[in-house]
Formats: structure tokens, C-alpha cells, sequence
């Protein structure tokens, strides 16, 4: 029987398991892997010139301009969300329900963490009536809240958020200063409801924006951890983008040299790896 007891541990008792998709590698991935699997020199931290163009055309071609020095890629999804929290510091806020591995890097820094409710029509992003509710009262409380994590492509609920839903709580959120993470592994995917059309904060805020994708379960399978940021433009994201890679080389994070080429390649978006997203959703 697994043990289900604290013993031995810390603040973060687990972490959450690997997704598993079911499906094969495709063997043009494979292959990519295969013929950089030789490289024995390792991946610049936050990521190399071919993997950082794959992921500027990878934002461009869903409407989001994305200049190079605004990139960064690093092993998975948790270790730039990780990056991100400690660079932004404060307090962070989610909604209620949340992916699982949003909230243990916050319990890892020791920094306060805040559910926040969820509007009828979707999950993903906070009410904004709440969340304007809620930063108010952590402050009266003595609280800083900076970040507001959020997913407008949400994996608990399997919904997409209405444009004018999300439009209210990035309002809310900019009237706040807060700045906002938006967590979009998911958003080529299918959700409810279908015909909703699915934006990105970024797009209506681009100046306190971060946006980050987690190649692995997404793009590659997900045992490979790739994840790639976009940081806002102006001084303010190319402030964050310095500090978050000082995090990064501090850990120690950069992707494994071998499995940097693949990242790239599904970056790109052939058709072996399209095909796989679309048999997946």
C-alpha cells in the first residue's frame, strides 16, 4: 500500500504523476532524438537559437507576435512556473478548481497562496468580482499579492474562457497591478463549449503577460520535459526575462541538450506531430 502519511517531508507532500496519453511516438520524433542523441554539449540556459525561433513561430502563428530576447525555455513547465514565482515574489492567487502542480512550487518558497472562485460559465480563470474580493482582503490582511495564475485552455474542467469572461478578469487583474501567468499547454485541445473562441491575455494585456507552454503531454510525449515562456514587452518583461533566467542558472534548469532538437522540431509543427495532438484530443 502507498504511503499516504507527511513522515520525512516538508511543506510539499507530492507532487502530481506524469499525464499518460496513450499514444506512440511518433517515429519522425523518434528519429530527430535519435541523431542529436551524440551531442554531448549542453543547451544554453533558457534555451538555444534554434529551439527559441521554433517557439517565436510556434507564438506567431496563433497571433502573437514574439521577438526572440522574449523567450525562454527550460525543463518542463514547473521549473519556468517555479522561476516565474520566485522572480515575480509576493503572494500568488489561482482559481479554484486548479491543475495540481500550480500549487507546490508556491509551498516550495514559502509564499502565500490564494483560491480564488471560478465564474458559471467556465474554469480556468477567476471571477473578477471575486478576485478583486479577494486581493482586497489579503492586502487589508497584510498580504502582497503579484501573481495571478491562470488557463484559459483549463485541464480540470476541460473548458475553454469566453473572450468577454476572460476580458472582465484580466481587467480586474490589471486594475490590481497584478501580473498574470497564462499557463497554455492545452489551448489546441478540444474543450466546451466548441465554438468558443479561445484568446490569449496576452492579446488584450501584452505589457503583464507571461505566457507558458509545456511541450511534454502537449507536443512531445510526456515523459520529454520541454516547456517554453513568452514575456511581455517593455522594460518590464525584459526585466522579468533577466531575472527568471538568474533563477534558472541558479538551479541549474536548461533542457537536456539531445531532447532540445525534438522540442524544436515539434515546435514547428509537422505533420507527424499535429497528426498526434489531433488523434490525443
Amino acid at each position: 500500500m502507498r504511503r499516504t502519511d507527511p513522515e520525512g517531508h516538508g511543506p510539499v507532500r507530492y507532487g502530481p504523476p506524469l499525464p499518460e496519453d496513450g499514444l506512440p511516438v511518433p517515429p519522425e520524433l523518434t528519429a530527430v532524438l535519435a541523431a542529436a542523441a551524440a551531442r554531448a554539449d549542453g543547451e544554453p540556459i533558457g534555451g538555444g537559437p534554434e529551439l527559441i525561433e521554433a517557439a517565436c513561430g510556434y507564438w506567431e502563428r496563433r497571433g502573437l507576435s514574439t521577438a526572440p530576447e522574449r523567450v525562454a525555455a527550460g525543463p518542463g513547465a514547473p521549473a519556468l512556473l517555479l522561476a516565474l514565482t520566485a522572480a515575480l515574489g509576493g503572494d500568488v492567487l489561482v482559481p479554484r478548481p486548479c491543475a495540481a502542480w500550480w500549487a507546490p512550487y508556491a509551498r516550495l518558497l514559502g509564499r502565500p497562496f490564494f483560491h480564488v472562485a471560478t465564474p458559471a460559465e467556465c474554469g480556468g480563470v477567476p471571477d473578477p468580482y471575486a478576485l478583486l474580493e479577494t486581493v482586497r482582503r489579503v492586502r487589508t490582511e497584510g498580504g502582497d499579492p503579484r501573481l495571478l495564475v491562470l488557463s484559459v485552455a483549463d485541464d480540470p474542467t476541460a473548458t475553454v474562457a469566453p473572450p468577454e469572461v476572460l476580458h472582465e478578469c484580466v481587467e480586474a487583474a490589471a486594475g490590481e497591478g497584478l501580473h498574470l501567468v497564462s499557463d497554455e499547454t492545452w489551448r489546441d485541445t478540444l474543450h466546451a463549449p466548441h465554438d468558443t473562441v479561445l484568446l490569449s491575455p496576452a492579446e488584450m494585456l501584452p505589457g503583464q503577460v507571461t505566457v507558458v507552454t509545456d511541450l511534454a503531454g502537449a507536443l512531445l510525449p510526456p515523459g520529454w520535459p520541454a516547456a517554453v515562456a513568452r514575456f511581455p514587452a517593455g522594460d518590464t518583461g525584459a526585466d522579468l526575462h533577466a531575472r527568471v533566467l538568474d533563477v534558472l542558472t541558479a538551479l541549474g534548469a536548461r533542457i537536456a541538450g539531445p531532447l532540445a532538437a525534438p522540442a524544436a522540431y515539434a515546435l514547428r509543427e509537422p505533420e507527424p506531430v499535429t497528426a498526434r495532438v489531433a488523434a490525443g484530443v
